[in-house]
């Protein structure tokens, strides 16, 4: 089965299916995490809460959910509903599609390899790879790691956007922001070309092996999958397969990782380990401003506060709010949405794992954060662009 069937990005939050999935058996798993002390977790969700996550998932028709909960650099609770795959429940073995949660991870191996002067933010891709639908337009030599990390490549989202199939600029790089995976990709052959090794092998040597994330691949192999969330297909089954082939990788698509592995990641993500200021402002500055862009506009009294800073950096979205900024990234695909996030000023966070058919799964992880982090403003954004998008209103009215 070929992979790029299931990668149906659009460049305003995606393509969804209103995919319709009947009710499921819910259970819960609540576990205090393996990264901290054996001591009682500073947070619990009450019961209350809990009523609500089981409401939401029916609501939404979620069959899988994993939360992870950070206070202060530590992960403090981590808790799971549903099932993995049929009778499978899951658990903190289970591997979340998190989508574009990906580029996260991408993005810090380039902050990383840039803080030690690896490669240059600025450099031209051309010198190691060129796509092969652009060789012959001049403007691929303009494509740098800035350019491609901050959406700004000049493409739609993945070639098979356009309707011939081929990549193509629909303006100059380095232009305007137009959110777009391939850019990703590029930047990843880019990356195998330069350092002489495949890209797992280079994430794995940057992230997987120094945070000992030992259930995390953008790397499809066998072992992983008795802990893979199953994908769900049209009519909201469970799959007979997991959708992807093996030995596929994306560097912006199709992350499986589990909610323990990703505190990991964030952590050491919000904890600046190893890193220069230069490299800490790479992921904090926005070099993609949002805040009049046709889709993602919140200065046009839509929302208030309008964050700022409000945009891309280097791989991460970024909200600012006073002396906090947001940094987040979220991912969703045809029955998966996922987002995870942390405040630089407290350390506090929170990771989200859905499976569920889309648009239901990314409006409810937006509830479950409004419910569990009070303190969380971002998700303002959110609730307007779908009112923006979604509402019956807006169906009828957009192109």
């Amino acid at each position: 089965m070929n992979a790029t069937r299931f990668r149906s990005k659009t460049q305003a939050f995606c393509l969804f299916c209103a995919i319709a999935l009947p009710a499921c058996t819910i259970q819960a798993e609540s576990q205090s995490s393996k990264t901290t002390n054996p001591e009682p977790p500073a947070i619990e969700i009450s019961e209350t809460e809990n009523a609500e996550l089981l409401r939401l998932m029916e609501k939404h028709k979620a069959r899988t959910l994993g939360i992870g909960i950070i206070r202060d650099g530590e992960l403090v609770l981590t808790r799971y509903y549903g099932e993995q795959a049929p009778g499978i429940p899951a658990s903190s073995d289970t591997m979340f599609n998190t989508a574009s949660v990906s580029k996260a991870i991408t993005s810090e191996v380039a902050i990383r390899l840039i803080d030690r002067g690896v490669i240059n933010l600025d450099e031209a891709i051309s010198g190691y790879y060129v796509h092969p639908d652009i060789k012959d337009d001049p403007r691929h030599t303009q494509l740098t790691p800035r350019i491609l990390l901050t959406h700004k490549t000049g493409f739609l989202n993945w070639p098979h956007s356009y309707e011939d199939g081929k990549l193509a600029f629909i303006r100059d790089p380095g232009e305007a922001y137009g959110y777009s995976g391939v850019g990703f990709d590029i930047f990843a052959y880019f990356l195998e070309q330069k350092l002489g090794k495949p890209f797992p092998q280079i994430v794995k040597d940057e992230l997987y092996t120094p945070l000992n994330m030992t259930k995390a691949s953008q790397h499809q192999e066998e072992w992983m999958h008795p802990f893979m969330v199953r994908p769900l297909d049209e009519t909201g089954q469970f799959r007979d397969d997991i959708g992807l082939d093996l030995g596929y990788w994306n560097p912006a698509d199709d992350l499986f990782v589990t909610v323990e592995d990703y505190a990991r990641f964030l952590i050491a993500v919000m904890n600046n380990e190893g890193l220069s200021e230069d490299a800490i402002q790479l992921r904090q500055t926005v070099q993609s401003d949002l805040t009049n862009d046709p889709v993602w506009e919140c200065d046009d009294g839509g929302i208030d506060p309008c964050p700022s800073p409000y945009g891309h950096s280097v791989g991460w979205f970024v909200y600012g709010y006073g002396d906090r900024l947001n940094i987040q990234h979220g991912g969703n695909d045809m029955s998966e949405a996922a987002t995870a996030y942390f405040k630089t000023d407290t350390r506090d966070g929170m990771i989200v794992f859905i499976n569920a058919p889309n648009p239901e799964g990314i409006q409810m992880y937006v509830s479950v954060v409004d419910l569990l982090d009070e303190d969380q403003y971002y998700t303002k954004i959110f609730h307007y662009l779908f009112e923006k998008f979604f509402s019956s209103e807006s169906r009828r009215t957009r192109p």
